[in-house]
């Protein structure tokens, strides 16, 4: 959000740089920053909620952190430039916490 917006100019060691290996070469940049952008409020939003209503013990609070999980490692790997470097900057931890998440909570 803070990058896509332009709050904070981008930088190389930052590893994300605004390109997308799926949708740059189909959108403008700047569409591609205010999806990426209005994706993740969702996503941080279904993660907020399904972790009030796990908190509480609610039947709905699973599939809907699941869902979070899953969008947030779709967008990760849709937003991802295609290139190796930088790695953990680029999401790879994120990927890495999402599959556990959705892992744990449909094992129990």
């Amino acid at each position: 959000m803070v990058l896509s917006h332009g709050w904070v100019e981008m930088e190389d060691a930052m590893g994300w740089n605004g390109r997308s290996w799926l949708l740059s070469d189909l959108l403008a940049e700047g569409t591609v920053l205010s999806l990426a952008s209005l994706i993740y409020v969702l996503v941080a939003v279904g993660f907020l909620v399904g972790g009030v209503g796990y908190g509480l013990g609610r039947d709905w609070a699973t599939p809907v952190l699941v869902g979070a999980a899953v969008l947030s490692t779709v967008v990760l790997v849709a937003m991802w430039d295609g290139r190796f470097d930088l790695l953990v900057e680029k999401g790879i931890v994120g990927v890495a916490i999402n599959v556990a998440v959705v892992g744990l909570l449909t094992l129990r």
